[in-house]
């Protein structure tokens, strides 16, 4: 008994590798828990590559998406049992709140007409950080002349030639993105500058959360199109797409696409169907790829996968085609976490200026542990 009493227990070294796995496959709720462990484990836990890891070990292309709602007041249709939410504090009696994008699970989101300030959060975790976007220096008078020639491919982006003299205005961002260059894993903010919002060019500025640099391109022309601000900018695969109208028409027509490596923009042209639209369609990310469908104004929901996305090869495959009046007994009961969110907006009305609200409110989103102030240097 003595001997058992004085023996000394051992101890057993486990490496990172193996607890890395063994959070691996740990669901969310389990996961927050360990962080309380010790330091290691938090950073570990919250750290980009452990998500990114966890994602694609899962082999779910979209696992476990999540749907998340702005607005200033839970609304009583959500059951509390079934839903969380995250407080940010503003003295402001006019919010405007407005969803900017999402990336591996992170969400951007804005409050106010003129971006004083804009938001990083979690929604797993109800963390958050604070964005404060620079002004932009914009002339009172400029003129654009293109330099594209008849030789050059007409989905190109195209530089232009800007004059301008005279008083510069300072003004803030209308719309941004949020996404992760692929090649370096450096999440980055992309800021859209213009004097006005049907304004034919505008300025861009890119801010890397990782080093906080700031880098602004000069002046862009969007040769005769606006950007349709119903529609909230979307990252897949290494880009932010936002979509334009034809200012003349009045109708869909482009997408504008920018690389977050090379931060360059390039034009994507939409499936021939949906050239002509008005603006009902929706765009989103599934399985890492662009995709775009209609809003139902029928039976019919067609989803539309962008697999090749740089001109002047890019290609659209049509993925699903569900007939929603047939299948609607047969569909999955979480069928919207596809990212199938067409089928819950009505058509908008002729009135441009009368924003679809649940558009800029909501968008979904995949769980994840990352700290949105781990990405700020």
């Amino acid at each position: 008994m003595e001997d058992n009493k004085n023996t000394i227990p051992k101890l057993i070294a486990i490496s990172n590798d193996i607890v890395e796995e063994i959070f691996k496959h740990l669901p969310i709720k389990s996961l927050a828990r360990f962080k309380v462990l010790s330091k290691t484990c938090r950073g570990m836990i919250e750290s980009t590559h452990f998500s990114h890891k966890r994602i694609v070990d899962t082999g779910l292309a979209t696992p476990n998406m999540k749907i998340l709602v702005v607005s200033q007041q839970l609304s009583a249709k959500f059951h509390k049992e079934d839903s969380n939410s995250t407080t940010l504090l503003d003295k402001s009696q006019n919010k405007t709140i407005q969803v900017l994008g999402s990336c591996d699970g992170l969400v951007l989101i804005r409050i106010y007409d003129d971006f004083r300030y804009i938001y990083l959060i979690n929604p797993t975790t109800n963390e958050h950080i604070t964005l404060f976007p620079e002004f932009s220096q914009w002339p009172v008078d400029i003129k654009c002349i293109s330099t594209l020639n008849v030789n050059t491919p007409w989905r190109e982006f195209g530089q232009s030639i800007f004059n301008y003299e005279g008083e510069l205005l300072n003004i803030m961002p209308f719309i941004a993105g949020f996404g992760k260059d692929i090649v370096t894993k450096s999440y980055k903010v992309v800021l859209i500058y213009s004097k006005f919002k049907s304004c034919n060019c505008f300025k861009a500025k890119v801010i890397s959360l990782d080093n906080g640099e700031q880098r602004s391109a000069d002046f862009s022309s969007l040769d005769g199109h606006t950007f349709c601000e119903e529609q909230t900018s979307v990252y897949a695969n290494g880009s932010l797409f936002w979509l334009t109208l034809d200012e003349k028409r009045q109708a869909l027509d482009m997408i504008l696409a920018i690389d977050l490596h090379t931060e360059t923009f390039r034009w994507i042209l939409l499936p021939v169907c949906y050239t002509n639209y008005p603006t009902r369609i929706e765009m989103w990310n599934l399985n890492d790829r662009l995709c775009v469908s209609d809003v139902l104004k029928s039976s019919d929901l067609v989803v539309w996968s962008l697999q090749k996305e740089y001109p002047p090869n890019e290609k659209w495959e049509r993925i699903y085609s569900i007939d929603i009046r047939t299948n609607q007994l047969q569909l999955h009961e979480k069928f919207w976490m596809l990212g199938l969110a067409a089928a819950y907006f009505p058509s908008i009305s002729k009135n441009r200026a009368r924003v679809p609200f649940a558009r800029q409110k909501t968008i979904s989103y995949s769980p994840t542990m990352i700290s949105p102030s781990s990405l700020v240097f």
